[in-house]
C-alpha cells in the first residue's frame, strides 16, 4: 500500500454523487480528513472483523467486497468501481467490518473518518437521506443475491453474473475480466469446475465469446432469457 496525494473532493471526478448535497466547508471538512492509497492486485484493503475506522471511495480502479466464509469458501458481495461509498452495517451497530475489500486490478482509494461521515449525517439531511439510499440500494442487491443463490439454478446465475459484470461495473459488452474462474464461481455460487464448464458450454452456443482473458456478450437476449428462467 502507498500512500499519494489526489486533487480536492470538490474536484475530483470519481467523487461519491452524495457529496454534492455537502456545502463547501462541509467537503473541506472531508479533505481535512481524508488520505488516499493505491492497492496493488489482490492486496487486502480491510479486513473482516477489523474495526470500521474510515468510509472508502475508490478513485480508480476495481475491488471485491467479499464474506470469509467457513472452510475458506468466500462469497463475493459485489465488485467495487470508482465513485461508490464502501462503509458496511458495522459502523452504526458493532463498529466491525462485516466482509472483507481487496483490490482486482491496481486500485486507489480515499479513506475519510468515519466519524466525519457521522458528524455530516447528523448535521445535513439531504446528505442523510443520501446515505441511506445508498445503504437500502446495497441491502437490496443482498437480498436479490440471496434469492439468486437459493432458487436460480447454476446456468441462470452464471448468466445473472456475466451479465452484471457486463453492463453493470465494466459497461462494455466485451470486458476484460479481471476475476479468475474461482472468482466468478464465489460470485455466482458454484464451483471453479462448474464455472469452466459452463463458460465453455455458453461459448459453444455462441451466446459469449471467450478469448483470452476477455468475455463477450454476443447474444444477450439468450443470457437474459436464461438468467430469468433459470
Amino acid at each position: 500500500m502507498f500512500k499519494e496525494s489526489t486533487t480536492s473532493c470538490k474536484d475530483c471526478n470519481c467523487k461519491w454523487p452524495n457529496f454534492e448535497n455537502l456545502t463547501d466547508d462541509q467537503l473541506a471538512l472531508i479533505d481535512s480528513s481524508r488520505y488516499q492509497a493505491r492497492f496493488k492486485p489482490g492486496e487486502i484493503i480491510f479486513k473482516q472483523g477489523s474495526p470500521t475506522s474510515n468510509a472508502i471511495f475508490l478513485t480508480s480502479g476495481f475491488a471485491k467486497i467479499y464474506i470469509e466464509g467457513y472452510d475458506n469458501k468466500n462469497i463475493i458481495l459485489s465488485i467495487v468501481k470508482p465513485s461508490h461509498l464502501i462503509a458496511g452495517p458495522g459502523s452504526y451497530v458493532d463498529n466491525r467490518h462485516h466482509y472483507s475489500l481487496a483490490a482486482i486490478t491496481e486500485t486507489t482509494a480515499c479513506f475519510v473518518d468515519m466519524s466525519v461521515i457521522k458528524k455530516l449525517v447528523h448535521d445535513n439531511s439531504s446528505f442523510a437521506e443520501g446515505y441511506l439510499k445508498d445503504i437500502s440500494k446495497k441491502s437490496l442487491n443482498t437480498f436479490n443475491k440471496l434469492l439468486s443463490f437459493s432458487q436460480k439454478k447454476m446456468h441462470g446465475r452464471l448468466a445473472e453474473g456475466l451479465i452484471h459484470l457486463a453492463f453493470d461495473v465494466f459497461e462494455e459488452k466485451k470486458f476484460k475480466c479481471y476475476l479468475t474462474r474461482q472468482e466468478l464461481g464465489e460470485l455466482t455460487g458454484m464451483t471453479k469446475e462448474s464455472v469452466v464448464r459452463l463458460l465453455k458450454e455458453f461459448h459453444d452456443e455462441q451466446i459469449i465469446k471467450l478469448e483470452d482473458s476477455y468475455i463477450e456478450i454476443v447474444d444477450r437476449v439468450k443470457l437474459e432469457k436464461i438468467m430469468v428462467s433459470g
